[in-house]
């Protein structure tokens, strides 16, 4: 079994499971009094990807030049970008004060800001783009839009409140996303296997995209405040551990191309919540 199928399943099972907690708890909610709550964010997030490339030409005949070789590359890259989105929860008190409390909460997310960089290639020509070797390409990730959904744990501690005045709290949150992006290779090399290619217009270029979707883990904290009875407002710290993604990009009977994807995002973000 496929490293990307098994990352599906386990991502499927991970936003399956914490959904029919969502469900439970949430339950839990009305009969002992809980709130429903809707909610806006917006925030920053830094995310940096990892990117490799392999070319296998073993099955390339003989007489060809790169034949019996296996060509690694890779590369990685940092951005700022932005997100923002909705979330959907309930609170549930486990005292009559208020003290303790547990959020379930489902959300969804846009976001901006394109990872790029480039492969520096692999092979024994001089441009490293000969037919079978691993070509220096420029690659560029997209971040489109994230699903997750999100279980918390908080606390209004003493020393808080006298800081910052009832209603104040924080809490610990771990949970499960999926993340929808799209991944562009920019590329130039020799599309001719029987011949080394020795003048510009021999060499072909262009662009391939693909959809990519990642499932992660994220894991933060954060602090909210109330307003009156019905609105909080939260800041935010998540970190969110994307599962590693591999593809199969162009596959003939004699040249074989996996790539694989991997990364990580930290955000910051602040969040408007009312309560019902």
């Amino acid at each position: 079994m496929s490293r990307t199928l098994k990352n599906q399943k386990m991502g499927f099972l991970a936003l399956a499971l914490a959904a029919a907690m969502i469900f439970g708890i949430s339950g839990d909610a009305v009969a002992q009094g809980g709130s429903f709550y809707i909610g806006a964010s917006a925030g920053v997030e830094r995310t940096s990807i990892e990117h490799s490339k392999t070319v296998d030409s073993r099955e390339l005949p003989a007489n060809y030049p790169q034949s019996g070789n296996i060509y690694n590359t890779s590369d990685s890259a940092s951005e700022t970008g932005f997100g923002g989105g909705l979330f959907l929860g309930y609170r549930l008190n486990l005292d009559p004060s208020g003290t303790f409390y547990i959020n379930a909460e489902i959300d969804g997310q846009f976001h901006g800001g394109t990872t790029s960089g480039t492969l520096p290639g692999d092979g024994e020509s001089q441009g490293r783009n000969q037919y079978g070797e691993a070509w220096p390409d420029e690659w560029s990730l997209a971040r489109k839009n994230s699903y997750g959904v999100t279980l918390m744990f908080g606390v209004s501690p003493p020393s808080l409140v006298s800081l910052l005045g009832p209603g104040a709290g924080i809490y610990v949150l771990g949970g499960a996303r999926r993340v929808d992006a799209e991944l562009n290779v920019d590329y130039n090399g020799c599309p001719t296997a029987a011949a080394l290619c020795t003048r510009p217009e021999e060499f072909t270029s262009g662009t391939n995209s693909y959809d990519e979707t990642f499932y992660a883990w994220t894991v933060g904290g954060g602090v909210e405040k109330m307003i009156g009875d019905k609105i909080g407002i939260r800041g935010e710290v998540r970190y969110t551990q994307y599962l590693k993604e591999d593809r199969q990009t162009f596959s003939e009977s004699e040249v074989k191309v996996p790539i694989s994807l991997e990364g990580s995002e930290t955000g910051f973000s602040v969040k408007a919540a009312v309560y019902f």
